[in-house]
């Protein structure tokens, strides 16, 4: 998985965006280490720049939500009991919902796909994506907007004039970031004229 954002890249991510399939996804989790576990899933089909539909799961998880995690995201373990579901239902819910031949979106891909691949062991589930791409809006935000503060998603959100809100809520941070990466698309179309996009 590479996510060095070179002038094919970009293409790539305007060809899916316009042509293809694109999922983007979040996660929120009982922490930032490896013993940690996904506790919201959440992601957003769009098929040829279109949204089409949303997947949210909330996971019952084997460990306990360290309290810094529950500050951000307050989702509390009596609510998982409720309303959460078993991880192994959930990961193939959302591998089903990602499919094959689609570009896999989300603002620092590295920490949610390490999530993901934590669980997949903890939990013996395999996932083996066939013809899918990757694209970190946090590279692709830096290579087409470059010279901000920062890059933090509700920040990008609210200097480029853009709908959607980082909440920390795994859907509303989806949303938000499939706002995101639609508008630096925009943004690469506007730099390229149209026969320049043939492959």
């Amino acid at each position: 998985m590479t996510f060095r954002v070179t002038q094919e890249a970009l293409r790539s991510y305007v060809r899916f965006a316009e042509r293809g399939r694109v999922v983007v996804l979040d996660t929120e989790t009982t922490g930032i280490s490896r013993d940690d576990e996904i506790v919201q899933l959440a992601a957003a089909e769009y098929v040829c720049g279109r949204l089409e539909r949303t997947l949210d799961l909330y996971l019952v998880p084997s460990c306990p939500i360290r309290p810094e995690a529950e500050a951000v995201h307050h989702i509390t373990m009596p609510f998982l009991v409720e309303h959460g579901i078993r991880p192994t239902e959930a990961l193939s819910r959302f591998f089903a919902f990602v499919g094959d031949d689609v570009l896999l979106v989300a603002h620092n891909i590295r920490f949610d796909f390490r999530m993901l691949q934590n669980d997949c062991r903890k939990y013996d589930c395999e996932y083996v994506p066939d013809d899918v791409s990757f694209c970190d809006t946090i590279a692709f935000a830096k290579k087409v907007v470059p010279g901000l503060d920062h890059y933090r998603l509700g920040f990008l959100i609210e200097a480029l004039g853009l709908a959607g809100t980082n909440s920390h809520n795994a859907l509303d941070d989806t949303l938000a970031c499939g706002e995101l990466f639609l508008d630096l698309v925009r943004r690469c179309r506007q730099d390229w004229p149209d026969d320049g996009m043939e492959p």
